[in-house]
Parts: structure tokens; C-alpha cells; sequence
């Protein structure tokens, strides 16, 4: 019989019960199996199978001699049996003699199975292949079985041309099985197209022959993929993924599988889906195959705008989705939501009540989600409070500024540019414009922790900036529009409106910072625009476009198709390059020893700080709190009460680590107070005050004239 069939066999033969020994001795218990399999020959493989547990133990060793024994056992199926074994464990040229003899018996079910373990073993003994060929040309009364088993020995050991034409012979036999299982070896062998119209008849019959039918169909189909593939033939609507699904479908082991800690059906919608993902990833970790949800949440932050209730969440080391702060223009805020709340339930789609609370943050997300006019009825638990609290909160379009502007003391304008979104440069121009109005003297463009965005949203961005002519980036790939060297990209110069080419300016970048904001900030480095500051960036120098799948599918492929290159002619590409933007002044942050971070998470998890200011931040005393949210003069003593505060805390920390940790605190209340968020926090930022140096030098004034930065500076 052919191998497959003997793959069958010993599949099934996992199923079979392990048989523990009971008798002190492992070579007496063996013994009594191979007794058994002479009593029950239809047993055989599953006798075979536990001596192979007893034998892969420490003491196996020993049961050698016991499997050698008995190949001059009187039973075949022993002989059979030990002849198996001995080749695994024993010595091989043994095993081949046996099956010589073995080939010779009158009971076709063992030359059949001696046949198939002659093909799977492959061994070059001519003398045992001689015995096959005396068998084989006087098989005439054997099964069917044993003859095709025979025919498919020689047929691999030697390429024997008559046997093949036996086989081909078969198929013209009135023996339905004989045609069968000819046409599987035919099929498995290399000739599958002669008898493909046989294999399909076969596969939609029952029994045995059909079942082998069905799956050396599938081996034909994954053989042959895998060999076109290898060709460099293969193209995408070729059938080996749809042969590996149906493989996987039938085999796994359980009817569902997890995916990025999801469990999804075992279908085959499913599996294609995902097999597409991790073929994208397999280019490099920023391609992606992509859903119609996943692009519309994509498009979303591009374009800066949500439907939603407007608030960013978490999830709190309980598990639980809290708020980190609403969006202050958005309808949560609108409502009453405030930072901190933790979501606890929802109101479904059939009005009932969900619990959030055992949920994942995408799955809370989805719930909280909507379309745009209807209403989010949501339960939060605040701090403080006793009761639940119940909002109303209707879901609307809501709008996230990627330009975050604030003026700093002595006329400092402050950019922190989150993304480079649809709606970035017109973020920027409005900023810029706010700053302008103000009295701005000099910059800091802040890029820390932005991660890129829109190629057309940093080339208007760094027009602002730049003078006319100077290259901002330029790029090549090898297919489409990217094809050769694109560019270089120079600046136009800016409108009439946003012309800041003469504001002297620093550029903030860290580890975080990457493509897009890579591209400018190299940008403005390589023409001397801005002093750059912090830490050498992520290096990301490529950029990726997006590309249906095809006309019928909502799925989309993210794919990298361009290498950019900064005005130097360098690649900061960190896999083929000089691995990210160096900044001109390196500023590294205060790093935590790791008992501090301790301290830290100790304290604020007591709520000894909120339980402060639940007491001073009230009232007519809350103006006078909100001055030190805004700057405090890194001064414990400016505090009410600190002292007392300090000394009831009985920790290791220093008083101005106490000081920072109540700032933050006092801060976050503020934000919801005021409607509006931080968006720096200078006098404990050492990027932003080596940038106020750097820019007072530009100016020639002397930072320490204003009084802020004297403080913070100390």
C-alpha cells in the first residue's frame, strides 16, 4: 500500500491506549505484548505503538535484544511488528531481511504493509528490492492492497517503467478497488493529471478509499503549490493558502483559534483574513492588511475627527476603562464627564444594561461607540461618590487639534505637534497665527512622541518654516509613482500667511518621534534652520501607501513603497541607514531609581494627594491653586500646609518628588475645571528649558531676567 496509507496507520495509531507495564521487568512486559499481537493480528500497530512509549523510556535500551528476538517469532504479525521496531531502535539490515522473507507470506494484509514500509524507508538494499520484483511479477492472487503497494515500491526505488504501466493498466480493471487505490498511488506519484477525473469521483464516495481520496487530493494540491511557489511561479490566485485552509480546517484541533488575543471561528473567512495579515507583516512591522473598520478608524485620525462621545480611555490596573481625560470640546465634557471616571456599564442596543467591567478596552470601545446623533447612556463610578452616575451623552463629530500652541514667559511660542493628520498644517497655521498675535518672539516646535503621519501634511508644514528652494526630502522606490528617485522636494516658500522663516526657532525630537516627524526635523536640521533637541529619533525612513485588494474586497493592503532621504542624502532608516535623526544638543530625562518609581506608585495609590486637595482645592482657595497648576516655582513651601502633608507621609521620597506628584495631580483638575488641557509643563521639562536657553542666545537676552525661568532654571 502506498505511504500515505502508512501515514494513515500511524496517525491513528496516537489514538491507540498505552499499555503500562505491570511486571518488575520492562523486557517481560514487552514479551507479552508481542504475545498478544500474535493472538490478535488486528491489533498489531496498536501493540506496536505502546512498545514504542516502553521503549522511548530510559530503560528502552534494553527491550533491543527483545524486538531482534523476536523476528524469528512464529507469527508474522510479530515479525511484522518487531521488524518496525528493530529499524527505529535495532539494526536496520536485520529489519530488511524480514521483510524479504515477510514479502513471501500468503497473507496479503502483510505484504501490503511490509510494501509500504519499504517505500517510506526507502532503503538501498538491491537484494531486497529483487525480492519486491519476484513478488510483484507474481502478485496476480494478492489484494488489491499488496499489488498497488508493490507496483508503488518499485515505482520509487527504481523509477521502473513497467510497473508504471501496470498501475496504468489497473485503471482499466472491473476491480473498483483495484482502480481506486492504483489511481492514489498514480496521484501521489507525479501523475496526477491522468487520473484527476478518477480522484474526484472517488473523493465524493464513502469508505475508506474515498476518504484517502479526499486527503491525497489536498497533498497533491499543497505539493504543487509549494513546488510553483518555489519556481517564483506562483501568483496570488493560485490555491496553495485555499489548500492550507482546508487542511488546517479539517485537522485543527479545536472549531475556534486565537488571533492577537481574540478568539475568532475556525473558518475559513477567518483564516484568510489573517493568513493576509501576517503575510503583510512578513515585508516588515509596518505593512498591514487592513479592514473597512480599521480604515475608517485610520481615516478618522488622519483626519483629526471622531464620532464618538469625545474622551480618551484606559484601562486601570483593576481592568476597568476609566477615563484619562474627555476631550474638552467634545459632548462628554459637555455632559459631565470628567478625567478619572471609570466606565462601569452602557446601555445596549436592546436597552439593557452591559457590564463593562469584565470587558477588553476595544470591546468597552465598541459598545461606547455609535453612529453620529444618537445617544450613549452610560454609568460611571467616581471617586468620592457612593452612587453610580448615570450620562446622557449624545454621539457627535468630534474634532482633536494635532497643534497644541501655548505662550511661555518672555514671549516663547510653544508648538506640541501631535500627528501629521489631514488636518495638521491647518492646525499649525492656526497656531502659529494665535502665537503671532500674541507677541511671539522665538519657537519651540515640540515633536516629541509624534510618529508621523500624511507625506503632504509635512511638506506644508516644513513651507512654513523653510526658505524658498530649500529641500525638505526627497524619495525612491521601484514601483508606480515611486519608481526611481522622487523629488527632491524643495519648499515654496509659504503663503503670504504663514511665512515663519525668520522666528528663531529649536526643534524637540526623542526615541518616539518617527517618519514624518523624522522628515522635518531632519529637514530644518540639514538647512540650518532649527537647533535640534533630546534624543536621537526612532528612525522610520520609509513610507507606505494604500492599495485595494482587489474590486470585490473592502480590505485594503498598507504597503511600503518609498525610502525617503533628509537634504544630506542620507537614509536615517535604522535597518539601511544611520538609525534615526541626531539632535544637535543631546538632553537625556530623569531617569527614576527603581525604589523611587516604588515610592511614586505607592503614593499615588493612596490618594493622600487627591484627599489634599480635596481639602485646599475648593472654594475661594481654588484661584490661588490654580496659579501653582500653572507654575509653582518649584517651591515645597508655596503650598498650603506642605509640611504637614510631608511629614504624614512617611516616605523616602524627596519633598520636591512629593511637590511634582501633587503639581501633576492638581493639574489634571484643573485641566477639567478650566475646559482646557496642558499642553506643556515647562518648569519640569528639561527639553523645553535647554530650548528657552538655546533661543535666549539666538535673542541675545539672558533667560534668568525672567523670573519663571530663573526659578527653574536654579
Amino acid at each position: 500500500m502506498r505511504t500515505l496509507a502508512l501515514t494513515a496507520i500511524l496517525i491513528a495509531l496516537a489514538f491507540a491506549p498505552v499499555l503500562a507495564a505491570q511486571d518488575s521487568s520492562v523486557g517481560e512486559t514487552a514479551a507479552k505484548l508481542l504475545e498478544r499481537v500474535g493472538k490478535r493480528p488486528e491489533k498489531a500497530w496498536d501493540y506496536a505503538f505502546a512498545l514504542r512509549g516502553m521503549a522511548d523510556t530510559e530503560e528502552g535500551s534494553a527491550l533491543v535484544s527483545v524486538f531482534e528476538e523476536g523476528l524469528d517469532h512464529e507469527s508474522e504479525s510479530v515479525r511484522m511488528v518487531c521488524s518496525h521496531l528493530t529499524l527505529i531502535y535495532g539494526t536496520p539490515q536485520l529489519a530488511y531481511e524480514t521483510w524479504g522473507d515477510l514479502l513471501e507470506s500468503e497473507d496479503s494484509a502483510i505484504v501490503e504493509s511490509v510494501a509500504m514500509m519499504i517505500t517510506a524507508e526507502g532503503p538501498e538494499d538491491e537484494e531486497l528490492i529483487e525480492r519486491v520484483r519476484m513478488v510483484w511479477e507474481d502478485s496476480g492472487d494478492l489484494t488489491p492492497g499488496a499489488r498497488t503497494a508493490l507496483c508503488e515500491v518499485l515505482l520509487v526505488s527504481e523509477k521502473d517503467d513497467l510497473a508504471l504501466e501496470q498501475l496504468r493498466e489497473f485503471l482499466s480493471s472491473s476491480d473498483h478497488e483495484l482502480v481506486g487505490r492504483a489511481a492514489l498511488v498514480l496521484s501521489e506519484r507525479g501523475y496526477p493529471h491522468e487520473v484527476q477525473g478518477r480522484i474526484d469521483t472517488l473523493s465524493r464516495e464513502a469508505g475508506d478509499i474515498a476518504r484517502m481520496a479526499r486527503i491525497g487530493a489536498e497533498v497533491v494540491k499543497i505539493d504543487e503549490g509549494i513546488a510553483r511557489f518555489k519556481s517564483g511561479e506562483i501568483k496570488r490566485k493560485d490555491k496553495l493558502i485555499e489548500s492550507e485552509v482546508r487542511a488546517i480546517k479539517r485537522h485543527y484541533v479545536e472549531d475556534t483559534f486565537v488571533y492577537n488575543d481574540k478568539r475568532q471561528p475556525l473558518d475559513t473567512p477567518h483564516l484568510l483574513e489573517n493568513a493576509s495579515r501576517a503575510m503583510a507583516r512578513a515585508t516588515d512591522r509596518y505593512a498591514a492588511f487592513l479592514s473597512q473598520k480599521e480604515i475608517d478608524e485610520m481615516n478618522q485620525d488622519q483626519e483629526g475627527l471622531y464620532v464618538g462621545i469625545g474622551a480618551h480611555v484606559a484601562v486601570d490596573d483593576d481592568g476597568i476603562i476609566y477615563v484619562t481625560s474627555p476631550i474638552y470640546e467634545g459632548p462628554a465634557y459637555a455632559a459631565g464627564i470628567r478625567s478619572g471616571d471609570k466606565l462601569v456599564a452602557v446601555l445596549g442596543p436592546d436597552d439593557k444594561r452591559i457590564d463593562l467591567t469584565k470587558l477588553s478596552l476595544e470591546e468597552g470601545v465598541d459598545l461606547v461607540r455609535g453612529p453620529e446623533g444618537s445617544t450613549a447612556t452610560i454609568w460611571v463610578r467616581r471617586r468620592g461618590k457612593a452612587e453610580e452616575l448615570k450620562f446622557e451623552i449624545p454621539r457627535k463629530l468630534v474634532h482633536v487639534d494635532t497643534a497644541l500652541e501655548e505662550m511661555l514667559p518672555g514671549q516663547v511660542g510653544y508648538i506640541r505637534l501631535t500627528r501629521f493628520g489631514a488636518n495638521s498644517a491647518k492646525d499649525m497655521k492656526e497656531s502659529l497665527a494665535n502665537l503671532r498675535r500674541q507677541g511671539m518672539k522665538t519657537l519651540i516646535l515640540d515633536l516629541r512622541d509624534n510618529g508621523g503621519g500624511q507625506l503632504s501634511a509635512v511638506l506644508d508644514i516644513a513651507d512654513m518654516f523653510l526658505k524658498k528652494g530649500d529641500v525638505i526630502s526627497s524619495a525612491g522606490g521601484r514601483y508606480g509613482d515611486w519608481k526611481g528617485t522622487k523629488g527632491p522636494w524643495h519648499s515654496s516658500g509659504g503663503d503670504r500667511d504663514a511665512r515663519y522663516q525668520d522666528v528663531p526657532m529649536v526643534c524637540l525630537i526623542n526615541g518616539d518621534s518617527a517618519s514624518g516627524a523624522e522628515m522635518l526635523s531632519g529637514a530644518l536640521k540639514d538647512n540650518g534652520r532649527a537647533v535640534l533637541i533630546g534624543r536621537p529619533s526612532f528612525g522610520k525612513g520609509i513610507g507606505q501607501s494604500f492599495y485595494k485588494v482587489d474590486d470585490h474586497s473592502a480590505y485594503v493592503l498598507k504597503c511600503t513603497v518609498f525610502r525617503y532621504f533628509l537634504p544630506s542624502g542620507i537614509s536615517i532608516d535604522r535597518y539601511d541607514g544611520e538609525g534615526g535623526v541626531s539632535p544637535h544638543i543631546e538632553v537625556k530625562p530623569n531617569l527614576l531609581e527603581p525604589w523611587e518609581v516604588y515610592a511614586i506608585d505607592k503614593l499615588r495609590d493612596s490618594e493622600t494627594l487627591e484627599a489634599y486637595l480635596d481639602r485646599h482645592y475648593t472654594g475661594l482657595k481654588k484661584a490661588e491653586m490654580m496659579k501653582l497648576a500653572t507654575f509653582d516655582g518649584l517651591d515645597p513651601s508655596a503650598w498650603p500646609e506642605f509640611d504637614k502633608l510631608y511629614a504624614g507621609l512617611n516616605t523616602k521620597l524627596a519633598r520636591d518628588d512629593v511637590r511634582r506628584e501633587l503639581r501633576f495631580a492638581l493639574r489634571t483638575r484643573v485641566q477639567d475645571d478650566r475646559g482646557a488641557e496642558y499642553t506643556q509643563n515647562f518648569q519640569e521639562d528639561n527639553g523645553i528649558l535647554r530650548g528657552v536657553k538655546e533661543l535666549f542666545k539666538k535673542t541675545e537676552e539672558d533667560p534668568l531676567q525672567v523670573p519663571e525661568y530663573k526659578a527653574a532654571m536654579k
